[in-house]
């Protein structure tokens, strides 16, 4: 059996899924899905499926992803890994939020408006503090924590400005470009990215926040451990881990979810307030793996499956070359059961 890989030229994103073919024995070709005639390229491969990891640095990448993977399993019906659904909510937190709250999975109370005076309407009366969330951004980035009505509207005026080339984007630590000035000197800023325009997203700020698990499900593999919490008082992107086991009351929550959505490959955060109730705050099918595991107990690694109705932990080491090789490992076994 031999798998496609879908690549694009802008990034190296690739480079773990070959990793992971070559660790498994598995067959692979690569395909440049940026490229004119990509569609050619998908018809007449003989590759039993194809994996893919979207760059979604910018929004025409998002784009970009969305609108090939739909064509590639929807209208040519090939199969594709994470899938189509994975990869639509995928960086996509208007679409995550309406997963959420159409199959009344509990989450932060999200306000997404596309009307200007509504939004306007609604920060008249919210209460405060509010979160900001632009609708493409990991680790954090695109998160604002909004302190009173006087900065949320001041949000809402750079997302639906007089001119619309001048829009609301987030800030990337460490990229700059060079720009010249009027007097012909180069200088460095700092780029602003993910840009958006015409729409705001606000959501209630959850009170005691006790913890954020980060909960991953890839194929019949159960992981989790916490998200410990940064000086800036975020959780995503601080880089700091608790290795702690996860009860078993998230693992049923994020099985719940997968079911639900046919998931293969999610990645799940979760927070935990004081008294004990758990809010989804992020689903995203790619997600990043700093450890050749992604759960320790007891200083063990390992994994939980759910075999006959209970969970049951296997130690190891599961989550090599980013967690690739349990996805290509999941994609054949689907294949092989076509």
């Amino acid at each position: 059996m031999k798998i496609g890989i879908l690549k694009d030229s802008t990034t190296n994103a690739h480079q773990n899924y070959i990793n992971a073919c070559k660790d498994l024995g598995v067959d692979y070709e690569l395909i440049d899905i940026m490229i004119a005639d990509w569609i050619d390229k998908i018809k007449s491969s003989d590759c039993a499926g194809f994996l893919v990891k979207p760059a979604v640095f910018k929004q025409y990448h998002k784009d970009m992803y969305d609108e090939r993977v739909y064509f590639i399993e929807t209208i040519l019906k090939r199969p594709v890994y994470p899938s189509f659904n994975e990869i639509f909510i995928y960086e996509n937190k208007n679409n995550m939020y309406y997963w959420l709250e159409s199959h009344n999975i509990p989450h932060p109370k999200t306000y997404l408006f596309y009307d200007k005076n509504e939004a306007l309407e609604f920060i008249n009366t919210a209460n405060y503090p509010l979160v900001f969330k632009t609708k493409i951004g990991s680790a954090g980035l695109g998160v604002k924590f909004v302190k009173n009505k006087r900065q949320a509207k001041k949000l809402i005026r750079k997302a639906f400005p007089y001119k619309p080339h001048i829009v609301l984007g987030w800030i990337h630590p460490g990229i700059t470009k060079v720009v010249v000035s009027k007097r012909c000197k180069l200088a460095r800023t700092k780029m602003v990215d993910d840009k958006q325009y015409g729409f705001v997203m606000f959501q209630e700020k959850l009170p005691q926040i006790k913890c954020e698990w980060r909960m991953i499900k890839i194929g019949e593999s159960y992981f989790g451990h916490q998200k410990l919490e940064a000086k800036n008082g975020k959780h995503s992107g601080s880089g700091l881990v608790g290795w702690v086991g996860p009860p078993k009351e998230l693992l049923d929550l994020v099985k719940h979810i997968c079911d639900l959505g046919n998931f293969n490959s999610m990645n799940v955060d979760i927070f935990e307030t004081v008294d004990g109730k758990y809010y989804v705050n992020e689903l995203q099918t790619i997600f990043g793996s700093i450890d050749n595991s992604q759960m320790y107990i007891d200083g063990v690694p390992g994994r939980y499956k759910f075999i006959n109705g209970e969970w049951v932990f296997e130690e190891g080491y599961f989550s090599q070359n980013a967690s690739m090789n349990l996805r290509v490992e999941n994609f054949v076994n689907i294949l092989k059961n076509k």
